[in-house]
């Protein structure tokens, strides 16, 4: 993978700092975990928070998929819920710099620097579905807890040694389906590479497909029962995660 060489430059707000990792035996202290309060598409408070989470308190992993135009492209990020009821995202984007803006196109070119954004949900999930009105769905995967505190530790890994070591975006071979597919056979390694992989749109069903969805309902019954559908004068608030589970009938970590 080509890496990147970071020299002095001015970061767009929302990747202005970028979360950083601190082990204490199975304890992981997140620095700058990202909780922007998003008053419109473009005007955004920015905030940033530090928290510890026990590896072994990882109970589930959730699949967002997002998307704003054609239903072959979305963006696909993972949510991580703790048995605390807690959740933490952390979304696989192109970490650009003040004067750029993100084109798939451009994304084929080392442009773009890749990050790890680690947020609370009220910042990676509220911007889509309160803000910016996307189309979002939210899956729980169907794996044990012990494979998601693997794919967590699996992740925080890749924060510290992007942190060390950046790397390029690219549109194809390291964006955010690539780099999901990549941690999940880390810990599954029986998991199979699918040209799908490639248009993010098609990543719920993939998964599906490869069991790591419920597979008790035909696919688009899940896809329709997993679509949030925010009241029209919803707020984001502190509840924010509890409510857009609820009608989804997942059940608090």
């Amino acid at each position: 993978m080509i890496r990147s060489a970071r020299g002095r430059c001015v970061w767009v707000t929302e990747y202005a700092q970028t979360a950083s990792v601190e082990w204490h035996s199975s304890r992981a202290i997140i620095r700058n975990v990202r909780n922007f309060a998003y008053r419109t598409r473009d005007d955004c408070e920015p905030g940033y928070y530090d928290a510890a989470y026990e590896l072994d308190s990882v109970r589930s992993v959730d699949l967002v998929v997002s998307r704003w135009a054609a239903e072959a492209i979305a963006h696909v990020f993972l949510s991580f819920g703790f048995q605390d009821g807690r959740y933490l995202a952390i979304s696989i984007e192109t970490r650009r710099r003040e004067g750029q803006r993100y084109s798939p196109y451009a994304g084929f070119l080392p442009l773009y620097d890749l990050v790890y954004v680690v947020a609370d949900e009220r910042d990676l999930l509220g911007v889509r579905t309160d803000v910016r009105k996307e189309r979002v769905h939210l899956f729980r995967a169907d794996i044990k807890p012990e494979t998601a505190q693997a794919l967590f530790a699996d992740y925080l890994r890749r924060v510290q040694a992007l942190n060390g070591e950046p790397e390029f975006y690219h549109t194809l071979f390291n964006n955010c389906t690539t780099n999901i597919l990549r941690h999940v056979r880390a810990v599954a390694p029986d998991v199979q590479y699918s040209w799908r992989v490639l248009l993010s749109g098609y990543a719920d069903r993939y998964g599906y497909e490869l069991g790591l969805l419920d597979r008790t309902l035909p696919f688009e019954t899940l896809k329709e029962r997993s679509s949030i559908r925010r009241p029209l004068y919803a707020s984001i608030g502190h509840f924010f995660s509890e409510e857009i589970r609820a009608p989804l009938n997942l059940a608090k970590v």
